[in-house]
């Protein structure tokens, strides 16, 4: 029967194997580190350590974020020094959900989209965002709700004024 050795942490199989990474496909070459699963640009990003809730949710209160969530959080991503490696990760990485770079997962399908359909490229996309044109990648209202805002002179029902997108 043939024994597998029983390796202690990473650096006894190593020095095991002299160092030397798998030499054929069939043998696997584990990370050393979870952090070399990362780019090196997200040491650098304003996010770091603030907390997955922050960006993504709470998955047990409310999985799904609410718009002043997701803008108190792109609050952060506006000043990020990494904020385009951001922006071209989630798009490249097809990221579903979250604020990366300060856009909603709905916001990300919708360019996703239009990456598919060969409308845009991811570069353009990022210094459109990076030069703060964001207007052709929002989501748009509903019918109803510009509808509604018109006829009613932009208040919505509880008498407050409606934010300009859905006006117009």
């Amino acid at each position: 029967m043939n024994e597998r050795p029983n390796w202690q942490n990473f650096d006894s199989f190593l020095d095991s194997i002299d160092n030397e990474p798998p030499l054929a496909d069939s043998e696997r070459f584990v990370s050393y580190s979870l952090d070399d699963l990362y780019p090196a640009w997200q040491a650098k990003a304003h996010c770091l350590g603030v907390g997955n809730e922050y960006f993504f949710g709470d998955e047990e209160e409310q999985p799904t974020m609410s718009i002043k969530q997701v803008r108190q959080a792109s609050k952060l991503c506006d000043v990020c020094p990494v904020y385009r490696e951001c922006l071209t990760w989630a798009l490249e990485q097809k990221e579903e959900y979250g604020v990366w770079a300060g856009t909603s997962g709905r916001t990300r399908r919708k360019i996703q989209r239009m990456l598919d359909d060969g409308d845009t490229s991811v570069d353009v996309v990022v210094e459109d965002f990076a030069h703060g044109r964001r207007e052709q990648y929002a989501e748009r209202p509903a019918r109803g709700v510009a509808g509604r805002a018109r006829r009613s002179g932009g208040l919505n029902a509880s008498g407050s004024r409606l934010r300009d997108e859905a006006v117009g």
